[in-house]
């Protein structure tokens, strides 16, 4: 039964998640910007998981994620070093659990992954590199970490406690 729970609680994690990509409540969104989800997930299986673990759950989800965008850029590379910072981070510290921390990690996961979608694409497209793009980047950027950072420790902190609720009947 314990087994049987854990897998109910990441099936509807892995359910949620498109349905969060694809149908955006508008309250959840700034400006039209979209909470960044993938680090919202991400961030509480890699605290709880070894290194191992959360890489292949970060590639699975970066691939996942991938497939909902229409671009050359990925979420992949961006996506594998926050499962590593996390994860260590998770190893190390075990009080994890305060609400302000969760929604920290968040924020500077959410800034790193748009920052690494800005590179790939100035380096994709060498076109870009003019002023209106970067002005847009950094507009894009600044509220998609505003928005993760207040929506994070809701989802995140839950998720956290699910996953340590499980974890501990499982070991």
């Amino acid at each position: 039964m314990i087994k049987n729970n854990n897998n109910i609680l990441n099936f509807l994690v892995i359910l949620s998640l498109p349905i969060l990509i694809i149908i955006s409540p508008n309250w959840l969104k700034l400006n039209g910007v979209t909470p960044c989800w993938p680090v919202i997930f991400l961030l509480p299986f890699s605290i709880i998981n070894k290194p191992w673990n959360s890489l292949i759950t970060a590639f699975l989800l970066g691939i996942f994620v991938d497939s909902f965008t229409f671009s050359d850029v990925s979420y992949i590379p961006s996506l594998l070093i926050l499962s590593i910072l996390f994860s260590t981070y998770g190893l190390f510290n075990k009080k994890v659990e305060l609400f302000f921390n969760i929604g920290l990690m968040a924020v500077f996961g959410t800034a790193f992954v748009g920052f690494s979608i800005w590179i790939q694409k100035i380096i994709l497209y060498s076109v870009l590199r003019n002023n209106w793009f970067h002005s847009w980047s950094i507009y894009i950027l600044t509220s998609e970490v505003i928005i993760t950072g207040l929506v994070a420790p809701f989802v995140s902190s839950w998720l956290l406690i699910a996953y340590r609720k499980n974890y501990n009947k499982n070991f």
